[in-house]
């Protein structure tokens, strides 16, 4: 989720002030404010992690241009490239 709010915060700026203010980090980034989250909580904060190597970001990508989800987000998404940058800010 971080580097989703990273990568939207073009189109998102006023939104994710409210975020960083939800999370107790008023006037910070709202990504490094929920990335500081979900370390607290002791999550996976990379997805390697996970086990999600950079070697399936492309077909991540391609895959995720199939859903609906991926055309109404608030900074467009134009091609798997797109998706393939916010996998390795999450990377």
């Amino acid at each position: 989720m971080p580097s989703v709010l990273r990568y939207n915060l073009p189109a998102t700026q006023e939104a994710q002030r409210s975020v960083a203010a939800a999370l107790g980090a008023p006037g910070r980034d709202a990504g490094e404010a929920f990335a500081a989250f979900i370390a607290e909580l002791g999550l996976p904060r990379r997805l390697a992690e996970v086990g999600v190597a950079e070697d399936r970001f492309e077909l991540i990508g391609k895959n995720a241009m199939l859903s609906i989800f991926t055309r109404a987000n608030p900074q467009p998404i134009r091609e798997p490239g797109d998706i393939v940058k916010i996998l390795r800010l999450a990377a």
